[in-house]
């Protein structure tokens, strides 16, 4: 099966690069390429971007051609994949990136997958073929260290911000407290995961879903406590208080902290069942998933 992936690759602690192994290591012939690296090399101009990519699109002949967001991308693209194969658009982000330029290249794809379970039922409206598929750790880049010691009691690796999906981060900064790492990525994010005995997680206000943080948090065996998002998309992937533990507001995550970090015992046992979890969501299964909607969009849509 020959598939093309639209990514970003010239970043290494991009989750494109270990999507795009995922697809190798079933065997698949990948090509991958690097859409906002060719928008530079373009001198910025979408119009010479796209069509060399529809250029190598019609070349290479892919199966399925996956689409990673792929914002400043006109939905031309999309409908010259699908004169050669089946089209994929993979979205990760919640509903504040959900404009009017993805929703037309969702309309136009043969499969609209995401990375957010609360962002379905807005691409239901424009494709029936949508679905969600958890994201997926780099394994490769996440992974529990053999020899570490603890450095830090509680920490978050992230942006704090004040942007609507982020709105409530400060808040918990300014009353709890704990360390915060920022522009921190690949094995170097690994190592403060390792070294923390609680790693938060601040999940999408709107209650959609939750970011990639969290399957790399509980892949890297870590300790995982977050702010929960709709209990019923929780539950597709996960086991509240058994996989990772959830806090609502600034007192109860006080409250938690400080029994957890007494109770290590019942820390170690979540966080290394959080781990077994998350090992059924690592690259090589996601593509799997991937493909399977993929085909069975084809047998209805032959």
């Amino acid at each position: 099966m020959k598939i093309l992936t639209i990514g970003v690759f010239t970043n290494p602690n991009s989750t494109n690069v270990s999507q795009s192994r995922g697809f190798k290591d079933l065997g698949c012939e990948v090509r991958e390429y690097d859409y906002r690296y060719k928008l530079l090399i373009n001198n910025n101009n979408v119009t010479l971007r796209d069509d060399d990519l529809i250029k190598v699109i019609n070349k290479f002949k892919p199966n399925i051609t996956i689409f990673s967001k792929c914002n400043n991308m006109h939905y031309r693209v999309v409908e010259a994949a699908n004169k050669v194969g089946e089209s994929v658009l993979w979205y990760m982000d919640a509903t504040n990136n959900f404009d009017q330029e993805l929703k037309e290249k969702i309309k136009r794809c043969s499969v609209a997958i995401h990375g957010i379970p609360g962002i379905v039922e807005h691409s239901l409206i424009l494709n029936p073929n949508s679905f969600f598929v958890d994201q997926c750790p780099d394994d490769k880049m996440n992974f529990m260290l053999d020899d570490f010691e603890y450095k830090y009691d509680v920490t978050f690796i992230g942006q704090i911000g004040n942007g609507s999906t982020h709105s409530d981060r400060k808040k918990y900064l300014d009353s709890v407290g704990f360390k915060h790492f920022n522009n921190v990525y690949g094995l170097e994010h690994n190592r403060i995961v390792n070294e923390s005995k609680i790693n938060l997680n601040f999940s999408h206000t709107d209650g959609t879903g939750a970011s990639v943080r969290i399957y790399k948090i509980l892949a890297s065996g870590g300790f995982l406590m977050t702010t929960p998002w709709v209990k019923k998309y929780m539950d597709e992937s996960f086991t509240i208080n058994k996989d990772f533990v959830i806090f609502n507001d600034e007192t109860e995550l006080k409250d938690k902290i400080d029994y957890y970090l007494s109770n290590e015992e019942e820390r170690n046992k979540i966080r290394l069942n959080g781990y077994n979890t998350v090992q059924k969501y690592l690259p090589k299964n996601w593509a799997k998933k991937i493909i399977q909607y993929t085909n069975e969009y084809k047998k209805t849509n032959p």
